[in-house]
């Protein structure tokens, strides 16, 4: 399991190979593949972990999202939907571009892996946006 420093420094990683992609214009669907893939773990650093109420029992620590998908008896296809859904209720403020990112996401490795530039530039957009959002304190001061 991760920690969030470490969730958010995997999500640094994956933005410089997005960088790295952007700049040969080749590899849209890639482009855009690592641009949310950053942004996931930027979103999990700032959610994770986090304390769920349980009735009449003391919260319970969850760590990562493989232990919400386990608390939520669901299966590994849904971790994406979960913290979707996460997104929503803890990073209010970017939940709309990380959904955009996950479907167009979802497009550019399954359907259609050719994208204009205007969607690639949204995408590397919107993870920036993500990356600000869940930037945690610490890193600010170092910008």
């Amino acid at each position: 399991m991760a920690t969030s420093r470490e969730s958010f420094e995997h999500g640094e990683h994956n933005e410089a190979a997005c960088a790295m992609l952007e700049v040969t214009k080749k590899f849209p669907d890639w482009t855009i593949t690592t641009a949310f893939y950053a942004s996931l773990h930027f979103v999990s650093s700032k959610i994770f972990p986090f304390e769920h109420p349980i009735k009449d029992q003391k919260p319970l620590k969850i760590q990562d999202i493989v232990a919400w998908q386990k608390f939520k008896n669901y299966n590994s296809a849904k971790r994406h939907e979960l913290l979707k859904d996460l997104t929503g209720i803890y990073c209010t403020e970017v939940a709309s571009q990380y959904e955009w990112l996950l479907s167009t996401s979802y497009n550019a490795r399954y359907h259609n892996y050719v994208h204009p530039p205007e969607i690639v530039n949204l995408s590397i957009s919107y993870m920036k946006s993500i990356k600000k959002h869940c930037t945690p304190k610490d890193k600010e001061k170092t910008k």
